[in-house]
């Protein structure tokens, strides 16, 4: 494998935005990031066509001009608080490789923020077909910041290849000093009395309940880790899709309860497989939800989104029309809410007042959720600029046709399995990881085609 780094540095800013104080979610992810558990996330696209590396490599640097946090180590700010400061090196590695070459990396996945910035990319090519394989840390940014910049990277690359394209909108840096208010505002917390609301007691008592962990059909010898990326995949075609919809419609669903609903009906369903089956259980799903208003479209690459969870236990599952009328009014009731999780709420009053606590509490070997399901929609929807359209709504980016996009978000101790939904091209396409050092290749097949036989038994109404 070559390793190798871009070599046109970018342009300078216009104006100075390091160093800049972490967000209460940034110093989240910060804090629970380790090295068997990092918390970082992958994007993968896959195209027709070669990629021609020197237009790439030059369109990675142009591109990173519009996403400051994409180019910053955290380090000492003002007062000595951890910050967001100019990086050691703002260009990222691009790891570049034939199409059957796997991914390695020196030191596992883990980014280490301190000394490289938060994008990796590898890159692996045959004369037919490219895969892009971007490796995100989250403090740096959420999925939607991620697909801004490839948004912008496809569109540097596009102009390089003389291919025609527009760009409607700016990303003036400045804006990101709004970002914390965008995700975390103290007010939204505030009682009718004037007070506000406690964030230790109801929060915790949620985290320190949760007792499910599921664990793979046979333990692992001491150093195993799946390989990387590790994601198993369903792709459900446009009849298919349209199938599931109109099924989840007649149950008075849309297709993200449905997808909570079985992902649950999965999870027990697994446990009770490994005989680890109890009705005093529970499974636990966490679901990030994206905070951006309008006016917010023109923000680079960040976080501005929240974690929120649903519990549930065996026994729920048997009355099926009640667990989906109630899974129905919590979800409906968590996105109207959704400025105001408990969650947010206790990680942003830790990290101002009680920094070691939440430490403390990251430490803990128990998990916040068996599985995390991230409904992502169609990710080309939130590209900044407007490409042309092939046959099939597949995109072109200059000499390079997108087929297919895959991901998952980050993994922590005590989850079993991380869950993206995509619906490019009009499918809708469900990517599973499980936890890498627990879980096979043949574990995580089996998990999802668990998962997907629960879903296709509603397009076959036996439900």
């Amino acid at each position: 494998m070559i390793l190798k780094t871009a070599t046109t540095e970018p342009q300078k800013k216009k104006a100075r935005v390091f160093p800049l104080h972490l967000t209460p979610f940034e110093n989240y992810m910060l804090v629970d990031d380790r090295p068997a558990y990092p918390m970082t996330f992958v994007v993968q696209l896959r195209f027709t066509g070669a990629i021609n590396r020197e237009a790439f490599e030059k369109a990675v640097p142009l591109s990173l001009r519009h996403h400051p946090l994409l180019q910053a180590n955290i380090g000492p700010g003002k007062g000595g608080k951890e910050s967001w400061v100019e990086a050691k090196n703002s260009l990222p590695y691009i790891h570049w490789g034939a199409s059957d070459e796997p991914i390695d990396f020196p030191d596992r996945e883990f980014l280490d923020l301190r000394n490289e910035i938060g994008l990796r990319i590898f890159v692996r090519s045959s004369e037919n077909e490219s895969v892009v394989t971007t490796q995100f840390h989250h403090a740096a940014c959420d999925g939607i910041g991620s697909y801004h910049y490839l948004g912008d990277l496809l569109f540097e690359y596009t102009k390089l290849c003389d291919g025609e394209v527009e760009r409607d909108i700016e990303l003036p840096i400045q804006r990101l000093k709004g970002r914390g208010k965008s995700s975390y505002n103290l007010n939204d917390f505030r009682l009718p009395n004037g007070k506000y609301q406690a964030a230790w007691a109801e929060a915790w008592k949620h985290l320190s309940s949760f007792n499910k962990i599921l664990v793979s059909e046979k333990r692992k010898p001491a150093g195993f880790r799946a390989s990387f990326p590790a994601i198993e995949s369903y792709v459900f075609e446009k009849k298919q899709y349209k199938e599931l919809r109109l099924a989840a419609k007649a149950k008075g669903q849309v297709v993200n309860d449905l997808l909570i609903e079985k992902l649950f009906e999965t999870l027990l369903m697994w446990d009770q497989m490994h005989q680890r089956f109890s009705h005093k259980r529970y499974a636990c799903i966490m679901m990030p939800m994206n905070l951006r208003e309008q006016g917010d479209e023109d923000i680079s690459a960040c976080n501005v989104v929240a974690h929120s969870f649903i519990k549930r236990k065996w026994p729920d599952l048997k009355d099926r029309e009640t667990f989906r009328s109630k899974l129905g009014v919590e979800l409906l009731k968590l996105k109207h809410d959704r400025h105001k999780t408990k969650f947010m709420h206790l990680m942003a009053s830790s990290y101002r007042y009680y920094p070691r606590f939440l430490k403390l509490a990251m430490d803990l070997k128990r998990g916040f959720a068996t599985a995390i399901l991230s409904n992502t929609g169609d990710p080309t929807k939130q590209f900044h600029a407007k490409f042309p359209t092939e046959e099939g709504g597949r995109l072109r980016f200059g000499n390079l046709i997108l087929e297919d996009i895959s991901g998952v978000p980050p993994m922590r101790p005590g989850t079993s399995a991380t869950i993206s939904a995509f619906t490019y091209r009009r499918v809708l396409k469900i990517c599973l990881r499980c936890d890498p050092n627990e879980f096979s290749k043949h574990d995580t097949r089996a998990m999802l085609e668990l998962y997907i036989k629960n879903i296709l038994e509603l397009t076959d109404c036996n439900d």
